[in-house]
C-alpha cells in the first residue's frame, strides 16, 4: 500500500473516530505511518491496526462528551446527511442517464442505483444507532427491534419522498431563488467564529467580499446559462435540420408559439437576480448593516443550494418549451443538449457536497473549544 493511500485511509479512521480521541490518534497514527519503515511495520498492518481501534472505540455517549440525547440528534443529523446524499445521486441519475445510458459508459442505471444503495444504506445505519441510543433505557431486544424497524421504514418513506422531490419542483421551482435570498439574509447565525470555521476553509481564505463575487458569478451566471440552453441549445440540439428562426417560425405556424415558453423561461430566471444582486451588493459593500449576516461560510454554502436549485429545477421553466417543441415536431420534450447534462451534473455534485458539508453536525471539540 502506498504512502499516500495509507495517509488518506488514515484520515477516514480519524473521522470514524469519536471527537474527543481524533487528536491524540491523528498524531499517533502520522508518527507511526512515518517510523514504519524503519520499524520494519508495513502500512497495510498500520492501516488495519487503525480500523482495529476504530472498530473497538466506545460509542457511549460519554465517550463523545455529550448527553444521550444529544448524541442521538447528531446521529440523526449524520442519518439525514447520507439520506440526502443518496437522494441527490438518485436524482441527477434521473435527469442524465439518458444522455449517457447505451453509448461508451454502457448501462449506468444498475451500477448508479448500487451506489445510490450504499449510501443510503449508511444513512440507515445512522437512524437505527441514533434510534437504539435513545432508547437506552429499554430492554437490549426491544432496542434492537425498534432500531430495525425504524430504519426498514424509513426506505420506502425515502423512496416516496424522492418520488415527491418531482411535483415539488414543478411546484416551487419558481420561487426557490427567492426563497434562498430571504434565508441567506434573515437566517439568524452562530456568532462565535470557531463554531462557523469552515474545513477546509476555502470561503475564508477568500473572504467575504471576493466569495459573495464568486457566488454572484455563479447564480446571475448560472440562470443565464440555464436559460440559453433551454431557449437556444435545447431546440436546435432536438431539431438539428433548422435553425432556431426557423423552428420557432414552425411552432408559431403549427399553434405553438414560442412566446409563452420564453416568457416562462424569462421568469424563472429572474426568480434567481435577487439572490445574485444580494451576493454581489456583499461583494460591493461588504457585510454590514442588512447584509452583517452574510459571511464567507454561509455566501459559500447559498450558492451550493443555489446550483443544486438552479440545475435541478431548470426543467421547470423549459418545460413549456419542451412540450411545444415536441409537439411541433414529434420529438422528445426532455432536455437533449449536453447543457442539460452540464446543468443536472453540476446540481448533483453541489447536492452531494451541500449533503456532506452542510447537514452533518459540527465536531464536538470545536464546539467545546468554543464554549471556552
Amino acid at each position: 500500500m502506498s504512502g499516500r493511500i495509507a495517509r488518506g485511509a488514515l484520515a477516514v479512521a480519524v473521522r470514524l473516530l469519536p471527537d474527543a480521541r481524533r487528536e491524540r490518534y491523528r498524531e499517533e497514527w502520522a508518527a507511526d505511518l512515518r517510523d514504519a519503515p524503519a520499524a520494519g511495520v508495513s502500512t497495510a498492518q498500520l492501516v488495519a491496526g487503525a480500523f482495529g481501534v476504530v472498530l473497538r472505540a466506545p460509542r457511549s455517549p460519554e465517550a463523545f462528551g455529550v448527553t444521550q440525547g444529544a448524541l442521538a440528534g447528531r446521529r440523526l443529523r449524520w442519518a439525514a446527511a447520507w439520506s440526502m446524499a443518496a437522494v441527490m445521486l438518485a436524482l441527477g441519475s434521473f435527469f442524465t442517464t439518458p444522455f449517457l445510458d447505451g453509448g461508451a459508459f454502457g448501462d449506468l442505471r444498475s451500477g448508479v442505483f448500487v451506489v445510490v444503495a450504499l449510501i443510503g444504506g449508511v444513512g440507515l445505519v445512522w437512524l437505527a444507532a441514533a434510534m437504539h441510543g435513545l432508547l437506552a433505557s429499554r430492554a437490549p431486544g426491544l432496542r434492537w427491534a425498534v432500531s430495525l424497524g425504524v430504519a426498514v421504514l424509513a426506505v420506502p418513506v425515502l423512496a416516496v419522498l424522492s418520488v415527491a422531490l418531482v411535483p415539488a419542483m414543478m411546484l416551487g421551482g419558481m420561487l426557490l431563488g427567492v426563497a434562498i435570498a430571504i434565508f441567506a439574509a434573515a437566517l439568524p447565525a452562530e456568532t462565535d467564529p470557531e463554531l462557523r470555521r469552515t474545513r477546509p476553509g476555502l470561503p475564508a481564505r477568500l473572504g467575504t467580499r471576493a466569495t459573495a463575487f464568486v457566488g454572484a458569478v455563479v447564480v446571475l451566471g448560472g440562470a443565464a446559462f440555464a436559460v440559453v440552453h433551454i431557449l437556444v441549445w435545447n431546440p436546435q440540439s432536438k431539431v438539428p435540420a433548422l435553425s432556431l428562426p426557423e423552428i420557432y417560425a414552425q411552432m408559431a405556424d403549427r399553434g405553438e408559439p414560442a412566446g409563452p415558453s420564453v416568457a416562462y423561461a424569462l421568469v424563472w430566471a429572474a426568480t434567481w437576480v435577487p439572490l445574485g444582486l444580494l451576493f454581489l451588493a456583499t461583494a460591493v459593500f461588504g457585510n454590514r448593516g442588512i447584509l452583517r449576516r452574510l459571511d464567507a461560510r454561509r455566501i459559500a454554502r447559498a450558492s451550493l443550494v443555489a446550483v443544486v436549485g438552479i440545475g435541478f429545477t431548470q426543467w421547470v421553466a423549459g418545460f413549456s418549451m419542451g412540450m411545444s417543441i415536441a409537439d411541433t415536431f414529434a420529438v422528445s420534450g426532455g432536455d437533449s443538449a449536453v447543457s442539460g447534462l452540464l446543468l443536472t451534473a453540476a446540481a448533483t455534485v453541489a447536492g452531494v457536497i451541500v449533503a456532506l458539508r452542510v447537514l452533518p453536525p459540527a465536531s464536538v471539540a470545536r464546539s467545546a473549544r468554543a464554549i471556552a
